[in-house]
């Protein structure tokens, strides 16, 4: 039996919405305005709170590849933060075994004043990974990215779908134990939406795992051998 991969145990996630009433003013104004409300009552409102995730338990074996679905807002995006360590969960916690690769936003990972070169290194430092090992990746990730004639320019200057391919070839070639990918392949063109699933399929018989968050649901279909489904945070 295939031992566990990700373990969620009552995963919950809240959120303070609201504003204060006051509306914006300079810090000259901020401070007068607190020399002449000395003795009354404040203006300010306290926060609402929105539970984005609530309670949610699961466990994915090492190896399975899994649809996260749900409609816009179910908080699918959250749920993958908090299993990537990009935010803290409120109540729970959740068990990664594993390296993680994670594409969950356009750049997330990347820092815009370094080239293209210096962000696939430093990526591949963060997941603990020696220079030699990112020397006998580097043609490999920027070939599939298509922006061979770019590498060396600051990402800041690179096109949304620069970005996304560049960082899709960084977070799937740099072998994690378990890949998280959200929507933003929808971003690329179709051409490189085909190339980029039949890479998660190939990782996905490799033995890895995948989560895989999409609306396209015949992708879903292809790639995936389980679902997870959210609806308002809930599984």
């Amino acid at each position: 039996m295939s031992e566990p991969a990700i373990r969620a145990e009552r995963l919950s996630k809240r959120y303070a919405i609201g504003k204060s009433k006051t509306p914006s003013q300079t810090l000259r104004d901020s401070i007068a305005g607190l020399w002449h409300s000395r003795g009354r009552p404040s203006r300010r409102t306290s926060p609402e709170h929105i539970w984005a995730l609530k309670d949610i338990s699961f466990e994915i074996k090492a190896g399975a590849t899994v649809g996260v679905m749900g409609r816009n807002g179910a908080c699918k995006t959250t749920l993958l933060k908090v299993l990537s360590r990009i935010t803290e969960p409120t109540e729970g916690r959740a068990e990664i075994f594993g390296r993680v690769g994670s594409l969950l936003e356009v750049g997330t990972g990347f820092h815009e004043e370094l080239t293209g070169r210096e962000n696939i290194y430093l990526n591949g430092a963060i997941l603990g990974m020696r220079k030699r090992e990112m020397n006998q990746k580097f043609d490999e990730i920027v070939a599939f990215a298509e922006i061979e004639k770019f590498i060396d320019t600051p990402v800041k200057y690179y096109s949304s779908g620069m970005y996304v391919r560049l960082a899709f070839a960084v977070a799937a070639h740099l072998e994690p134990d378990i890949l998280l990918v959200d929507e933003v392949l929808a971003i690329g063109d179709a051409q490189f939406q085909t190339k980029c699933l039949g890479l998660v399929d190939h990782i996905a018989k490799r033995g890895r795992t995948v989560l895989f968050v999409s609306h396209n649901l015949t992708q879903v279909r292809r790639l995936c051998s389980l679902g997870i489904c959210l609806e308002r945070g809930v599984l």
